[in-house]
């Protein structure tokens, strides 16, 4: 291949990262993309020979590995990634990362783990119909109640964490949000925790997109419907950035 046809193909790699951002990549692939960025631009930096190529080449790789240097640590990153059944561990290189961003999800779910309700009071016909059976089940209900009492939230969410990542994963164009929709009832804890997680999105362009139509809709062009009350700009704001 040519240093031209080289020098195309990195910058065609960029464009097509770029493209992907624009069309709202959530956080969990960045660190996929941004690694196999650096891998494409580093397997070209040693066959090109026309010096100019070279030197870019060597300054875009320089780049990336003082950008990307400890992006693994970054805490939105790594736990998306992590909960995302589509990469999970695999997209870590750095093990400490992976047990630390590991501790922090646990930490999460296990906050999510709420007491076991109280049971409602039985009524009058129930209560004298146990009455003739209680002293028999009065040692199961109390061990029962007592194990109960018990349980330990980290290590359920210690636990939920474990069997998780013990799951194959899934096919990279398979749905993340749909496995754990199925996957809810197994991992009641982790499911909370990833739903503020998984949604975020690696670009600020959605925001800055409804920030844009927000002053648009309350520009001067806009008077007619002025005093505008909060609720109708929510309304406006919401089909200007949802509709086609």
């Amino acid at each position: 291949m040519s240093d031209t046809r080289k020098r195309s193909s990195i910058w065609l790699q960029f464009k097509d990262i770029g493209n992907k951002k624009a069309d709202y990549v959530t956080a969990s692939k960045m660190l996929l993309l941004c690694k196999g960025l650096q891998l494409v631009t580093a397997e070209n930096q040693w066959t090109v020979t026309v010096q100019k190529v070279k030197e870019l080449v060597a300054a875009l790789c320089s780049a990336m590995d003082r950008k990307f240097l400890r992006m693994e640590y970054n805490t939105v990153l790594s736990e998306t990634t992590l909960l995302d059944p589509r990469f999970k561990k695999l997209a870590f290189s750095d093990c400490r990362a992976v047990d630390e961003a590991l501790q922090r999800i646990s930490a999460a779910a296990a906050a999510k783990c709420t007491p076991s309700s109280q049971p409602a009071p039985p009524l009058q016909g129930q209560v004298e119909e146990e009455q003739q059976t209680s002293a028999v089940w009065r040692l199961f209900d109390d061990r029962a109640t007592g194990d109960a009492s018990r349980r330990n939230p980290t290590a359920d969410a210690i636990m939920e964490v474990r069997s998780y990542l013990e799951e194959p994963l899934i096919q990279r164009a398979e749905d993340p949000l749909s496995w754990w929709q199925a996957k809810a009832s197994v991992f009641p804890l982790l499911v909370k925790v990833m739903e503020g997680r998984l949604c975020i999105v690696a670009t600020s362009v959605p925001s800055e997109r409804i920030f844009s139509k927000t002053g648009q809709i309350l520009t001067e062009r806009r008077n007619r419907i002025r005093p505008i009350s909060p609720s109708k700009l929510r309304h406006l704001i919401f089909l200007n950035a949802n509709l086609p």
